[in-house]
């Protein structure tokens, strides 16, 4: 289930330590959901061994008696370090606060570099691995000999980030409807939301597309007969009356991709020895 998730962060930017500490707040509240559906007391100890989060973190997203409703500020990756230091060390910044285009590599001892910013934030990489990675991300860029920052801020555009939050919300109910069936179906009941695919293998491209084009349309087609009924029941239950605090979300997807070694959960190759500039 995490595959993809981990593709999506990684193609972003975001590293093991920073998807962890966001991860850490998701253990903790939901130990503490856990705690509360069974009716029991919610303490720090009682959080911490449901979790297996060390009592001093729980403490210290917990203020007032309440747990925090969003994580802690993330932890800085190295990309995010190195831009951060660029744009506010005096050493790295022009007479108008802007950051200065770096050569790669100092051309005195005292003349501030690429190489240097990197290396002031972390030996462990080499400076090409960073620019590489900074690169990729779209805030930097190699120009000859010198680099220079494409960014004013290391943020997503809001397009991205207005579509992530649909996202985000799409699959967290789909999440929602597996954990609510799997935990009926483990206490005996029948499971209470639709969670249904089709699956098929050994096809061409352009069966792949064609198969794609029907399930548009099985959608739209789906999609005007929930769309009109939610309608009319919100109306009706306006004129009603009385409790109204439920939601709901219907919703259909289709994914294809060439089966290979990357798609599954073999080993993979990777080179050895350090990176070389």
């Amino acid at each position: 289930m995490l595959a993809p998730l981990i593709r999506l962060l990684v193609s972003q930017g975001v590293t093991y330590p920073q998807f962890t500490a966001a991860l850490k707040i998701s253990f903790l509240r939901a130990a503490h959901s856990e705690l509360t559906a069974a009716g029991k007391r919610v303490s720090d100890s009682a959080i911490s061994l449901l979790s297996g989060v060390h009592r001093k973190d729980v403490r210290a997203l917990t203020a007032d008696g309440q747990l925090g409703v969003k994580p802690a500020d993330r932890a800085l990756s190295v990309a995010d370090e190195v831009f951060t230091r660029w744009v506010n060390d005096p050493a790295y910044l022009a007479a108008d606060g802007l950051p200065k285009m770096l050569p790669l590599r100092s051309r005195a001892d005292d003349e501030p570099s690429f190489e240097s910013l990197a290396q002031s934030v972390s030996r462990d990489f080499h400076s090409r691995a960073i620019l590489d990675e900074m690169t990729r991300l779209g805030i930097a860029e190699a120009a000859g000999e010198f680099v220079r920052l494409r960014a004013e801020r290391f943020v997503p555009d809001a397009g991205f980030a207005e579509t992530l939050s649909y996202v985000s919300r799409n699959v967290y109910d789909h999440l929602g409807a597996v954990e609510s069936n799997m935990k009926a179906i483990n206490s005996g009941h029948r499971s209470p939301f639709l969670e249904q695919s089709v699956f098929a293998d050994g096809l061409s491209p352009e069966s792949v597309r064609e198969l794609q084009e029907l399930s548009r349309r099985i959608w739209e087609s789906a999609l005007r007969r929930i769309y009109a009924l939610a309608t009319d029941r919100i109306e009706n239950d306006q004129r009603v009356g009385g409790e109204q605090a439920m939601r709901m979300r219907f919703g259909v997807y289709f994914f294809s991709e060439p089966d290979s070694p990357l798609t599954r959960n073999g080993d993979l190759p990777v080179a050895d020895g350090k990176d070389t500039p």
